[in-house]
């Protein structure tokens, strides 16, 4: 039974537990009727009491802490943030150096993979659910997939790491009509008018389609550091590669994890490695036997390492 009295909830949700209601109220049918809803997945209930558990640990270490936000903070950051990553809590700072050497920092510790690990789970999820999107939908959309699948992010952050001319390269090395780019579901329609304009037309698959099947039946999987569809599209055995904007990696939700996986020779043996070690910032309660151990070591980890560059650079304001 889940404490449903911890929720918050409100328009813009500014933690994991501000989904909760809406969450409920999708579950008990109250939209019905509004086709065009997309609500956060039922799998991250087991996450709010991690998220609980992350913002009490923060308090006691006097750090700050915001909820999926991207900014540029200094080697000696003020903030942890904590977001959501193909079904996994995950905490990193608001400093990309910083978070690649977490990253680093975690597979070096070369940890014992237990029970398949965390990317064993991912799989798993996939078998028994036939679905990894992060949100359910009143209705969802079907589409014919194509050979090619672009998975897109949304609109407010599609201009400033997408790369335009590697989009128009995809479409020149497979053909435009192999091709389907696929919206992100919670987005404005107007960035991807003119994206399609500015591409001379493209094909477009529903923000609410279904991403799994899209996925499946593709061979080559385009994505970016923006989106856990990465971490599945290798899961998956697809081809995969991005279009990320070179100079604005730096601010991405998952650019810290995404790096490795789209530079390694083995992306899920490495991502096995990392995720095991206390250092990633990657939990899950059904995974990590003591998961508040593990946030424990990862604060008193990442604080440590902050302090190796107190006063290191002086930043002019």
């Amino acid at each position: 039974m889940r404490d449903v009295n911890l929720a918050i909830d409100s328009a813009v949700c500014k933690s994991l537990r501000g989904n909760a209601n809406s969450m409920i109220d999708f579950k008990d049918g109250k939209f019905a009727n509004k086709k065009d809803v997309a609500v956060l997945n039922e799998k991250y209930w087991p996450l709010f009491e991690v998220e609980l558990y992350v913002i009490e640990t923060a308090k006691k270490h006097n750090i700050q802490l915001s909820f999926d936000v991207t900014a540029k903070e200094d080697l000696y950051f003020k903030t942890i943030n904590y977001t959501t990553y193909a079904g996994f809590f995950i905490l990193h700072p608001l400093c990309f150096e910083q978070s690649m050497r977490q990253m680093t920092d975690a597979y070096a510790d070369n940890c014992k993979i237990k029970n398949d690990g965390h990317i064993g789970y991912v799989k798993k999820s996939i078998n028994n659910n036939k679905n990894f999107s992060k949100y359910n939908f009143v209705q969802t959309k079907n589409e014919k997939p194509k050979d090619v699948l672009v998975v897109l992010t949304g609109g407010n952050k599609l201009k400033k790491h997408s790369c335009v001319g590697k989009l128009k390269s995809i479409i020149e090395k497979h053909g435009k009509e192999n091709v389907l780019f696929k919206k992100h579901p919670i987005s404005e329609n107007d960035i991807y008018e003119e994206l399609s304009e500015f591409l001379g037309g493209i094909n477009y698959a529903s923000g609410h389609s279904n991403l799994h099947d899209l996925m499946i039946s593709a061979n080559h999987i385009y994505t970016t550091m923006m989106s856990e569809s990465a971490l599945i599209a290798y899961v998956l055995k697809k081809n995969v590669d991005h279009y990320d904007l070179w100079q604005n990696r730096d601010t991405t939700s998952f650019g810290h994890i995404n790096h490795f996986l789209f530079s390694s020779s083995d992306p899920l043996l490495w991502a096995n490695q990392c995720f095991a070690s206390s250092k990633s910032g990657v939990i899950h309660p059904e995974i990590d036997d003591n998961w508040q151990k593990k946030v424990d070591e990862y604060f008193e980890y990442i604080i440590k390492l902050r302090s190796f560059f107190d006063g290191a650079y002086f930043m002019e304001n």
